[in-house]
């Protein structure tokens, strides 16, 4: 539901959380900034939750990759300028490619792809 100026209300987080399945069997919980990579570190200015470090020894991915976030408007990625990129696939079959630094939002039931890993943002829980 929208406010009056467009803007998206904040979800009630009452029983609501974002789970990222990961492609490698991993459920991480997504708790605030997430930074996933080969060996993700944050800027010096960034304020992050989680650093999730993937193994990857074909160096599909980045050390830093993909920064997942959420907030009233629901999950984000940002590609944080990674060799191999970011797409999201949304459940129409429409693709978007992250630009560089370009915050995209991820609709329930769209996939990222990240080098040759996937994510997908779950809501986990009762409302």
């Amino acid at each position: 539901m929208s406010q009056p100026d467009g803007e998206p209300r904040p979800r009630a987080s009452a029983g609501h959380r974002v789970v990222l399945r990961l492609s490698d069997g991993r459920e991480v919980p997504l708790r605030g900034m997430t930074l996933l990579g080969r060996n993700p570190r944050p800027d010096d200015d960034e304020v992050v939750t989680d650093l999730v470090t993937l193994t990857d020894p074909r160096l599909s991915v980045s050390k830093t990759h993909l920064l997942v976030g959420m907030d009233a408007a629901g999950p984000f990625v940002v590609d944080r300028h990674s060799t191999n990129g970011t797409m999201v696939t949304l459940p129409d079959g429409q693709q978007i490619l992250c630009g560089p630094g370009q915050t995209v939002r991820v609709p329930p039931g769209a996939v990222v792809t990240f080098g040759d890993f996937t994510l997908v943002p779950e809501h986990d829980g009762q409302g």
